[in-house]
């Protein structure tokens, strides 16, 4: 008898130790988890400034498109869409959550964050074509650009065009990819708590 309540005890201490070093695990995979999930937040921060530097690309080169030769409606045209931009990219980063929320708000913000970056290209891609014709307008009506002249510039804008294609879509990509890895890591949390 004395051996069955000796075992028993010392199963008990098992137990016990067990118990705590699960407790242990589970509180540094929950700082794992977090610290994980705020360089993600980081990252997905970062690339969502990269209308704000195109924008600040065009304000600082938008004195070389007058002395070309544009319109003034085409470069005031140009300009209400880096504004835009910018302001949809404020409006669209605000849907990134805080460390500081529960986990049911930061799903819904992050939900809201990839369904506004998934759906953008609707609005982006009508409003390249356009801005794009006109430019092509313009250089050809407007500049007066033909024969040699032409060819050049027609093959500068579409490797523009294939290059900033590739990269904007690549952004994209990485943005949906984060945040839906993020939306992983909420969810990893919430098992843990």
């Amino acid at each position: 008898m004395e051996t069955t309540d000796k075992t028993f005890i010392e199963m008990q201490e098992q137990l016990q130790s067990l118990k705590s070093k699960l407790n242990e695990q589970k509180i540094v995979n929950d700082r794992v988890l977090r610290n994980s999930y705020r360089n993600g937040l980081r990252r997905l921060n970062l690339k969502s400034n990269v209308p704000i530097f195109a924008a600040f690309a065009f304000f600082l080169l938008s004195p070389a498109m007058s002395r070309l030769g544009l319109s003034w409606y085409f470069i005031g045209f140009t300009t209400f869409i880096m504004l835009a931009a910018v302001v949809a990219t404020f409006i669209t980063k605000a849907h990134l959550p805080r460390m500081d929320k529960d986990l049911v708000s930061m799903t819904k913000e992050l939900t809201t964050f990839r369904k506004i970056n998934a759906d953008w290209y609707k609005v982006g891609l009508p409003v390249l074509v356009i801005w794009l014709g006109w430019m092509v307008y313009e250089a050809i009506y407007k500049i007066g650009l033909s024969g040699e002249a032409m060819y050049p510039f027609l093959g500068g804008v579409t490797i523009g065009l294939v290059i900033g294609g590739m990269l904007g879509f690549k952004n994209r990509k990485d943005i949906l990819d984060g945040t839906d890895e993020l939306l992983e890591q909420i969810s990893e949390l919430e098992k843990n708590d």
